[in-house]
Formats: structure tokens, C-alpha cells, sequence
């Protein structure tokens, strides 16, 4: 039977990627490699198959460095140490690769030997940018072995799986857009997209289905053991952007929206040349920038939810007193009402253009493409590129064939939140689809 082997999912995706690996049996048996105790527990409900059958230590942990004896990665495994690091988002799986500490080789030798003993057909990621996945991605490249990449969606109850990549990495970046452009849709097509776009904008979210026997909970052994493990890396705890108040602000009454993103993640640390990580001096940049082109907007600066509690921005608020910025809620009504939106490469610059919102971009995704947004590749495009943006009115009709294009054929209408046999399904065929486009293509 042919294997497809799941690296490394986080215990919010087990129970739906559970639900998927179902769906493609008996044609694909499925296996997971798994080191999280909450993972794991979830798997042992769902009775699956887990490698390694043993828990081993986590190579985010301190004690991995007190191993007796430190291992050595095998010789079928020649991973490249200097590529691994181009594909971490995580600074402290980087720091474990760049000291060569012993977990690092204990979890590429766990990995090695379990696919070795499984010859999967396939191997699914999420996102990819974890030290695993990162791994298996090598020790795959080297085994002529398929990657399926995964990732949320760009548009309301999506996903992306890919054979190259997710984000910057996508084969969505490699589109010919006439092509897109000359594409037609039935009227049933038109509606639903036209359905979309309203209850998006009118903030209703999509309806998601439980799983059919309720949602499993890992066991409290392995909370214990998951806080245990996290224990390790966990940031000492301080007060942060305390500057930012938690309530609404007034609005200014134009503006331009520059939603932040999550410090660490891969889009940042792996797809922004310009900036990297440093939101505070891409703030500082477009705050100038924006000043030279129309003093009489506003900037506007949005905290990602996610990252509220664990990147500061009070040094960037106190010197910057004209900001106006918003802690938390929902973005789409400051989409609804922006001129205009900056951002690096996040998610939020398609739904700017839901909105119709012309976006200037900082980094690198699949969507920064001249004919769709304002991309600045070098610093000194800024001004230039964020004038063209608030002057030119961006081609509506062209855009609307993109997100046309991105919903019905370039992201899986799927979400791991759901588990109604629509969305399973949706997600099991592109497997099944993009197994058999890797076969074609060998």
C-alpha cells in the first residue's frame, strides 16, 4: 500500500488531517511523524499510526545537549546545515542548527530512519518552515519523494497545498495572468464568488461543521508534558506596548492601513529582503514616505492578534506620536475604509483586494505581481510606489479575475476548522491531484 507521511502537525490540525487521511484510504495509508505530546495523544484517540513509537527528547529542549553520548546523523542522510537555516522562521531552531547541538542530528536520524522504513509515495508539510519539516523537506529532495506544502488560505475558507511551496514559495507565483485574465465563469460561479465577497465584507464568517463524533482534547498527561517541554523556551514575561491602548481609537477620517504581522513568522524572517523583521523601521519608513506623498492621510497601524503579547512597539509609538494605532479587532472595517494599505506580504493584501484597495507591498508572496499590487523591491521605491498607489486607480476588473481564479482553482476550498465532508473531501482530491501531477512529471 502506498504511504503518504505527515510531518510534524500541530495538535489543532491532527483531528481534521485525521479526517483527510480517511478519506484517502485505502488507496494511501497514512503515517506521522509526530514528537508533541498533544499530537500524539490526539493520534492515539484517532488510532493511527505515530512515529517514532516512542517519544524521544524534543530538540527545542536544553536537556537534548545532555545526552551521554551525542549522536551523529546518519550517512544516508547528508542534510545541508547552511540550506536548513535559509528555510527556519524560528531563531531558536536556528541557534540549535548553528551550534550543531546533538538534538538536531537525534531528530534527523529519528526522521531518516521512519521514512526510510516507510518509502512514502508522499510527504505532507505544514508550511515547511519548521525544523522537521525543514529536514524531511531535504531528506525528501534527496529521495526524489513528492512535498505537499500546506498552509491557510489567502481568501474566506481556504487552504494552500502546493507541490513547490506555500506563500512566496507557491507555484501561484509562476501564473500566467493573461491567461487568468481570458478565463470565463458560469453564473452559478458568479454568484457564489459574488456571495463570498458580500458576507466577507459584511463580516459574517463562513459556517464550519464539527467533527461528527465531537472535537477530541489530548489527555492531561500530555498537557503536562507539552508545558513541560515549552517550559524550556518560554520568554520571560513582561508588560509590552503599553502605549497602545486596548480601546477602539477615532478614526482619522482618511487614512492609509499598515497591518503588522507576527514578528517571528517565516513570512518575515524568510520573505521580507527589505525590512526582515523589523516592523519598527519599515513603520518609520512609511510613515515618511507617506507624509511626502499626502500629508493629509493619516497612518494607520494595526497589531496582529497574534503577536500583541510578545513584540513591543512602545519605543516605535513614542517616537512616532502622529500613529494612530489599533490593538485589536476585526481589519475589515479599517479595509472598508482605508485609501490604501501597506504591508509586507501578509495575507491582509488580498483582502485589501476584496475591498477594492489599491496595496503596496514590502516583501514577497505569489500575489506581489505588478499587474495586481504596488510592489517596492528596492527602499527607494517607496515614495514613487506608494504615490502611484493613491493616485492610480488599481484595474478592478483585472483583480476581480485573480481572486476569481485564486478561489475556484488556486486555493483548496477547505478549512481545517471544518469538517463537513465538502471541505475533508476538497483537501483528500488535491492530494490525490497533486500525487499524480508529481508522478506525471517524473
Amino acid at each position: 500500500m502506498k504511504t503518504i507521511a505527515f510531518i510534524d502537525p500541530g495538535p489543532q490540525l491532527v483531528q481534521f488531517l485525521g479526517a483527510v487521511a480517511a478519506q484517502l484510504t485505502p488507496e494511501y495509508r497514512p503515517l506521522f511523524f509526530s514528537r508533541h505530546p498533544k499530537s500524539r495523544s490526539l493520534l492515539r484517540q484517532l488510532h493511527i499510526s505515530i512515529v517514532p513509537h516512542s517519544a524521544f527528547i524534543a530538540p527545542f529542549q536544553k536537556k537534548a545537549l545532555l545526552l551521554k553520548k551525542p549522536p551523529r546523523v546518519k550517512k544516508q542522510f547528508h542534510f545541508d546545515s547552511e540550506y536548513l537555516l535559509t528555510q527556519l522562521r524560528a531563531s531558536s531552531e536556528r541557534a540549535l542548527v548553528q551550534t550543531q547541538a546533538p538534538a538536531v542530528a537525534q531528530l534527523a536520524n529519528a526522521l531518516a530512519d521512519a521514512l526510510a522504513a516507510a518509502q512514502p509515495t508522499a510527504i505532507f508539510l505544514w508550511n515547511g518552515s519548521g525544523l522537521a519539516a525543514a529536514l524531511a523537506q531535504q531528506w525528501a529532495q534527496q529521495h526524489n519523494i513528492p512535498l505537499l506544502f500546506a498552509e491557510n488560505g489567502y481568501l474566506p475558507h481556504t487552504l494552500q497545498l502546493d507541490l513547490m511551496g506555500v506563500n512566496a514559495y507557491s507555484s501561484l507565483n509562476t501564473l500566467n495572468l493573461t491567461d487568468i485574465a481570458a478565463r470565463t465563469y458560469s453564473a452559478a460561479q458568479e454568484q457564489e464568488f459574488a456571495a463570498m465577497l458580500t458576507n466577507y465584507r459584511a463580516g459574517r464568517a463562513h459556517s464550519v461543521t464539527p467533527p461528527l463524533h465531537g472535537r477530541l482534547r489530548p489527555s492531561w498527561v500530555a498537557y503536562l508534558q507539552q508545558g513541560w517541554r515549552d517550559w524550556w523556551q518560554r520568554p520571560r514575561r513582561r508588560r509590552i506596548n503599553r502605549r497602545i491602548e486596548d480601546t477602539q481609537p477615532q478614526m482619522p477620517e482618511r487614512f492609509v492601513l499598515f497591518p503588522l504581522q507576527v514578528a517571528a513568522d517565516s513570512q518575515l524572517t524568510l520573505h521580507s529582503p527589505l525590512y526582515g523583521n523589523q516592523l519598527g523601521v519599515a513603520i518609520a519608513e512609511v510613515e515618511l514616505a507617506l507624509r511626502e506623498v499626502d500629508p493629509t492621510l493619516a497612518l494607520v497601524v494595526k497589531l496582529h492578534p497574534a503577536d500583541r503579547g510578545k513584540t513591543d512597539y512602545d519605543a516605535v509609538a513614542a517616537a512616532h506620536p502622529a500613529l494612530v494605532w489599533v490593538s485589536n479587532g476585526d481589519v475589515r472595517p479599517l479595509l472598508a475604509r482605508a485609501q490604501g494599505v501597506v504591508t509586507i506580504n501578509s495575507t491582509v493584501g488580498v483582502e485589501a483586494l476584496l475591498f477594492g484597495k489599491p496595496v503596496v507591498t514590502l516583501g514577497n508572496n505569489f500575489y506581489v505581481r505588478d499587474e495586481l499590487v504596488y510592489p517596492v523591491r528596492d527602499r527607494a521605491e517607496l515614495v514613487p510606489q506608494l504615490r502611484l498607489a493613491l493616485t492610480q486607480p488599481p484595474n478592478h476588473h483585472f483583480i476581480g479575475q485573480y481572486l476569481r481564479y485564486l478561489y475556484f482553482d488556486g486555493l483548496v476550498r477547505a478549512h481545517w476548522r471544518d469538517h463537513a465532508p465538502e471541505s475533508v473531501g476538497a483537501l483528500a482530491q488535491r492530494v490525490r491531484d497533486l500525487i499524480a501531477a508529481a508522478g506525471a512529471s517524473d
